[in-house]
């Protein structure tokens, strides 16, 4: 009777972000579509796709060479980033219908309703605390040049049509950020940027050393709750020094924050 009531709930909780208001999705997609960095894309998508799925798992991939290469994740086991690094990715049927279709697509519907749960596909994500994942693909021109993954935990909600169809768009405005990218040069074909060290001392020059350590905790995508736990410090504290930094680098919410950041360490 338990799981019952935790599925009836966790539907409830997927039917209220699909009722997302407009606005609000439009506010991720412009802040996807202007991010200027490679981080800053990958932040932006987090942000976006923990709004909309309720999931803050994200792996940004660029197809550079003969394997993905991973720019960006959040909320995502090492061992299962080196699982798939091992070579996962070579029968992973997820990545295989995103070439082959070029569109956003789910684990579940792409093996099936019946078959999933006894998939490799599964098995993996399910070593790991996940139950089902989603991925699209990130184009410039004609050409597919990156893939955005997301997983969620919730063993009674899989991913509906709108998901998605909203993970679809996440990945327009995300191809037209790298596209911009290629354009200025900061992204060049054939080779991934380089992950810059997260060390407080890159901010200390421009800001007070606590709200440097906020800062470069933003950079990364953790919520106010995870900073305050590692910061030994209160949410509303947090989220004080949250509102300081955006009006200090005039950005409207934390992704535009995190942006203005990580563009502004390239």
């Amino acid at each position: 009777m338990a799981h019952v009531v935790r599925g009836v709930a966790v539907r409830a909780e997927q039917e209220q972000f699909d009722r997302l208001a407009e606005g609000q999705l439009a506010d991720r997609l412009m802040s996807i579509a202007e991010s200027r960095s490679v981080r800053a894309l990958g932040a932006a998508c987090c942000s976006a796709i923990t709004e909309l799925t309720g999931s803050p798992t994200v792996g940004l991939y660029l197809l550079d060479g003969p394997e993905p290469a991973l720019v960006y994740s959040r909320h995502v086991a090492d061992g299962l980033l080196d699982n798939y690094k091992a070579g996962f990715w070579k029968h992973d049927p997820v990545l295989d219908c995103i070439m082959t279709r070029g569109c956003a697509v789910d684990g579940e519907t792409v093996i099936g309703p019946q078959q999933w749960r006894h998939s490799p596909s599964f098995e993996m994500l399910h070593e790991w605390g996940f139950a089902y994942n989603m991925g699209g693909p990130l184009w410039c021109g004609r050409k597919i040049i990156g893939v955005l993954f997301t997983a969620t935990t919730e063993t009674g909600a899989p991913y509906t049509p709108r998901a998605r169809l909203r993970m679809q768009m996440l990945c327009r405005a995300g191809s037209l950020a790298l596209t911009n990218m290629m354009d200025t040069g900061e992204l060049q074909a054939g080779r991934s940027p380089g992950r810059q060290p997260e060390t407080a001392g890159m901010l200390s020059a421009s800001l007070p050393p606590r709200s440097a350590d906020v800062a470069i905790r933003v950079c990364r995508g953790q919520t106010n709750k995870e900073i305050a736990r590692e910061m030994g410090i209160s949410d509303q504290t947090v989220k004080e020094h949250v509102a300081n930094l955006c009006r200090r680098f005039g950005v409207h919410n934390r992704t535009e924050l995190a942006a203005c950041l990580l563009s502004a360490r390239q």
